[in-house]
């Protein structure tokens, strides 16, 4: 596994002693290095053993909710909603009460619960667990209501699956396991001064059951494979489950010692001190927004500073900057292609929510449209009161070294802003993440321009394994027909097929970025670099130099949502109010091939997709490209002039200078 962990201290120091082949522009530090020690020194496993003893020593021991550290309201979570929250609580009643099991659940679905055959279960599994989910919900509803009405139906959805777990031993699914212990001990958090002894006996058995039929092991997963997505969710699900119960059940005692450790140290297997996410941000978002509540029971349960964690407190500024308000798509990886407006508003707040700095509080106040009927919403800390503006000193673009990716933006606030993503990651092409090293991504005005394409149909799919994971499939470099990065012996993905970036330099009027991706295409190039540079408000100008010790036709890829009207010296898109202006050059002949839509086709509807290949007309042993694209067709027209293996090219009131060895701006 390629686990790349780079301490603020240490970027800070890499920045300074760093030639010019590798120049970063340098950020402040999240904490001092004595700061960092004493949380690192916190989340070890010595100490918390010695917080798991502290926890058992208390006198009293700590009630429920643990989620609240056994008081009333933590937070204001409760207080907001008698107030600002007040709606959310009566949109999850609603929501409740038009789902009642007992008018919603068909003998079908029943039968389907019930069954010892998991592949029958798994048929409506997702409906089933939305049932879980509202168990809890129910739970708390009357926990902050004290209605008796939702204390029945989360009695209701209990003895629904109850029953059948216990009956076959909680095997199946690990989807499944990890849920029943979750949801359960949720609900007992929160509705066990209510419970009778034997339905607190049932909780009880429910997790211990589910314990032992798998999720006791999983652990042991996420040591051997951190990066195993469903075995990190579980394990933090059965951390969880077990602090809940903690004191009711002395038989979980080694398990909770040994894995929570283990899940401490691995949030997370995706990123770094920057705070990043390499598998994507619509993974980044589920990930995190689903771990919340498991995270704050470890916080709150054991007091450990586990926000402090350095990735984590570093998290909610990613994605302000990776999905910023009013983003038409997401970035990168598995997913990205959807607006989840959605998902972004809901799992937004609620992570900006437990970051206590400006740009969270920003962010919390831009998102919208959020299904504010949901736990994530219900549970999280009180969102802050007062209107809040990003201060002119915010940097309008970030870079996040460990995962590879730049942000840029025409203006953070602003969200009509032009942005452009560019990623070089040394996570490579694995699990949810693609073949695009090198690649990068437009928006403007609300519009995609520059886009990542395909559609995530399901994981494995044939549209999925032969062109959306491809590089074709992103604006990025193949070669003689499509050949791009590798996607390794199975076709899943590649950890050595990465990517690096080699310079984020950044000031008020332009950032530059550069990347490099020569071991991302397996040997078969010996030079794959790009520089992009964004001018701001609205240009984007990218070099590529490549080499190969075979002759290569070389091929600038370019997918767009509308057609290209023009040559390669000089095209023009139209995306609803936005525009795309462009010109895509080279000292030597390029060809430009235009195709529509998506082979093989994927299993669910597509929009329009337009993939434009500029491609080099005779096979070259070096390659030099260089486009330049404008999302608001003003200004002059951009010149490029070519001189042996550099360039130049006027842009956006600028003279970008290229020569083999490095990319400057004027």
């Amino acid at each position: 596994m390629i686990k790349q962990l780079i301490s603020i201290g240490a970027l800070a120091a890499f920045t300074i002693a760093s030639p010019a082949c590798a120049q970063f522009t340098s950020s402040a530090a999240t904490y001092t290095s004595a700061e960092l020690a004493t949380v690192t020194a916190a989340l070890s496993p010595p100490s918390l053993a010695d917080a798991i003893d502290t926890f058992d020593a208390a006198s009293p021991r700590m009630g429920h909710p643990r989620l609240f550290k056994g008081q009333s309201d933590l937070l204001g979570i409760v207080a907001s909603t008698k107030s600002e929250r007040r709606t959310s609580l009566t949109a999850l009643g609603g929501y409740l009460k038009r789902n009642a099991v007992s008018t919603t659940v068909t003998d079908t679905l029943r039968a389907q619960i019930n069954a010892p055959d998991s592949s029958v279960r798994m048929r409506s599994w997702w409906q089933q667990d939305r049932i879980l989910e509202g168990m809890a919900e129910s739970a708390v509803a009357w926990y902050m209501t004290r209605d008796a009405w939702y204390l029945g139906e989360m009695r209701a959805r209990m003895n629904l699956f109850a029953p059948a777990v216990l009956a076959r031993g909680c095997s199946g699914d690990v989807a499944e396991t990890r849920d029943y212990a979750w949801y359960f001990a949720l609900s007992y958090d929160f509705a066990s001064p209510a419970m009778g002894s034997a339905e607190r006996d049932t909780v009880r058995k429910v997790l211990h059951a589910c314990a032992t039929a798998g999720l006791a092991k999983v652990a042991d997963t996420v040591r051997v494979y951190p990066e195993n997505g469903i075995a990190f969710n579980a394990l933090g699900k059965f951390v969880g489950a077990m602090l809940i119960i903690r004191g009711d059940m002395p038989e979980m005692d080694g398990w909770l010692r040994s894995a929570l450790p283990i899940y401490v140290a691995a949030v997370s297997p995706w990123g770094g001190d920057d705070g990043g996410f390499a598998n994507g941000s619509t993974y980044a978002e589920w990930d995190v927004g689903e771990s919340l509540v498991m995270w704050d029971l470890i916080e709150r349960v054991l007091g450990v500073p586990f926000y402090k964690k350095p990735w984590l407190a570093e998290f909610a500024r990613f994605i302000a900057y990776a999905l910023p308000p009013g983003v038409p798509a997401g970035v990168f990886g598995d997913g990205a292609e959807v607006n989840r407006k959605e998902d972004w508003a809901r799992f937004g707040k609620a992570i900006a929510n437990r970051s206590d700095t400006t740009l969270s509080r920003w962010y919390a106040k831009q998102q919208t449209g959020e299904d504010y009927a949901r736990l994530h919403i219900l549970l999280s800390p009180r969102e802050y009161g007062a209107s809040v503006a990003l201060p002119s000193s915010q940097p309008n673009g970030a870079y996040f070294p460990v995962i590879g990716w730049s942000a840029m933006h025409s203006s953070l606030s602003d969200r009509l802003r032009t942005s452009v993503f560019f990623k070089s990651s040394p996570f490579g092409s694995v699990n949810h993440s693609h073949a695009d090293q090198n690649s990068f991504i437009m928006y403007a005005e609300g519009k995609v321009l520059a886009m990542d394409s395909g559609v995530y149909d399901y994981y494995n799919s044939a549209h999925w394994r032969s062109y959306y994971k491809q590089t074709r499939a992103h604006n990025a470099i193949t070669f003689d027909g499509g050949v791009g990065q590798s996607l390794g012996a199975t076709g899943l993905g590649d950890h050595t097929a990465s990517g690096r970036l080699t310079k984020f330099i950044q000031s008020a009027a332009f950032d530059i970025t550069s990347g490099d991706a020569t071991a991302a295409y397996g040997g078969k190039l010996t030079r794959a670099k790009r520089t992009l540079v964004f001018i701001r408000p609205a240009t984007v100008v990218t070099i590529d130099q490549l080499a190969s010790n075979t002759a290569r036709r070389f091929e600038f890829n370019l997918h767009t949502a509308a057609p290209l009207n023009g040559t390669s010296a000089s095209f023009r898109a139209a995306v609803g109010q936005a525009q795309l202006c462009g010109t895509v050059a080279s000292p030597d002949v390029l060809t430009k091939e235009v195709s529509l839509g998506y082979y093989p086709a994927p299993s669910v509807p597509t929009s329009p997709h337009y993939w434009n290949k500029f491609a080099y007309y005779a096979p070259k042993t070096r390659g030099l490209v260089i486009s330049v694209l404008r999302s608001d067709c003003k200004g002059a027209t951009p010149a490029i002039s070519f001189s042996g293996a550099g360039a130049s090219i006027s842009a956006g009131g600028r003279v970008v200078t290229v020569t083999d060895q490095d990319v400057t701006v004027k």
